[in-house]
């Protein structure tokens, strides 16, 4: 019997959760199964692409993910012939452990915040988190099958209810795991306590990404996000003070209602006082069933694509000047596959390597620096 294919779309605990189904189901004739995502417009209609196309060829096809979650009776009517399902993302030992050297290691789900534009809390829930000894014996798994680095992710991966600080300490105890990453993580829950920890813990990278979404504080505000550039500020003060090599990575929206353009140069004052190291940059997605959907001053589409091609613009600016810093210099990278790794604090590395060192720690030097902000060595 054939194995099923698996298509996932969106964020890192999707990737994570089609492996859980992956262990679960092994061996199914002709079926797909599609991991779909509802946080944008486009990334809902790439979903039901992949269902047209998965149908027309025949398949059958199971449908879980946000969009199944959040409009599974919209989907039986469109598609009656699919097959709806949830993961749930406790479920031990069910992770199908394959030997990559990078994986994901979901530990939190569900999102109570309720930015005004964002549809996921409908689509996630509540908070749910999994208590430490199994992340940690989780962690232990797959470094057994051979993973190096670990990438802790969640859907409000700050919100997680135990300890993140604590998380990290033990887990850098075990033995054969290279590195520890943090996914994304609200500003509102990046506190100095799990700022400290990060700096003091060696296994754990020097990269932190903080979605930022707008450098205007009546623009945060109308988004609900609990905080003010100002906090921003303050917070990537500290981070520099305790690790002035961090790399920070971070989510822009452009062209949400009401951005005028004072606003919008507030973002982009707010992105040059940063000197991010890496910047995704979103067009404001008009999400029915959001507060933000139905509010005044929503943007012409031109506009939000020009703001759009600005901010990308300066964030590979910045990202080729985080990377230059390394020129002629010595960097270690984990190395994920044949003369390709990542630093500590999120560079893209590519080098010579006739050995295929796959899986291990290694030094390069940085002799030229791409316009993509990628090391070559």
């Amino acid at each position: 019997m054939s194995q099923p294919a698996f298509y996932t779309f969106g964020c890192k605990a999707n990737q994570y959760q089609t492996d859980l189904l992956r262990g679960q189901l092994t061996e199914a004739e002709n079926t797909c199964v599609i991991n779909t995502c509802t946080v944008t417009v486009d990334a809902a209609r790439s979903s039901l692409r992949a269902i047209r196309r998965a149908l027309r060829q025949g398949k059958k096809v199971i449908v879980c993910g946000c969009l199944a979650r959040l409009e599974g009776d919209k989907l039986k009517k469109l598609f009656p012939e699919i097959e709806i399902s949830d993961i749930d993302f406790q479920a031990p030992g069910t992770q199908r452990l394959v030997p990559n050297v990078r994986a994901n290691l979901m530990i939190q789900d569900g999102c109570e915040n309720y930015c005004s534009y964002c549809i996921v809390p409908h689509a996630r829930g509540k908070l749910q988190s999994k208590p430490i000894d199994q992340v940690v014996k989780e962690a232990e798994a797959l470094v057994q099958a051979g993973t190096k680095e670990i990438v802790l992710t969640g859907i409000n991966l700050g919100a997680y209810q135990y300890s993140l600080p604590e998380v990290i300490g033990r887990m850098s105890l075990t033995k054969g795991l290279l590195r520890i990453r943090l996914s994304s993580i609200e500003p509102m829950y990046l506190t100095r306590e799990l700022i400290d920890s990060v700096a003091n813990t060696p296994k754990v990278c020097r990269h932190l990404h903080i979605p930022l979404q707008s450098g205007d504080n009546n623009i945060l505000k109308a988004m609900n996000r609990n905080y003010s550039s100002g906090n921003y500020l303050e917070l990537v003060g500290y981070i520099r003070k305790k690790m002035p090599d961090c790399g920070l990575t971070t989510d822009v929206i452009v062209g949400f209602p009401g951005e005028g353009e004072k606003e919008f140069q507030n973002t982009i004052d707010l992105i040059q006082q940063v000197n991010f190291s890496r910047l995704h940059v979103f067009p404001y997605s008009q999400r029915r069933g959001t507060p933000a959907a139905i509010m005044p001053g929503q943007v012409d589409g031109k506009i939000k694509k020009a703001r759009n091609k600005v901010l990308r613009d300066l964030g590979k600016k910045q990202m080729g000047e985080f990377a230059s810093q390394y020129l002629n210099q010595a960097v270690e990278i984990l190395i994920e596959q044949k003369g390709e790794g990542l630093t500590s604090n999120f560079i893209r590395c590519f080098f010579n390597d006739p050995a295929d060192s796959s899986g291990s720690l290694k030094k390069i030097c940085a002799s030229f620096i791409t316009d993509a902000g990628e090391i070559r060595g």
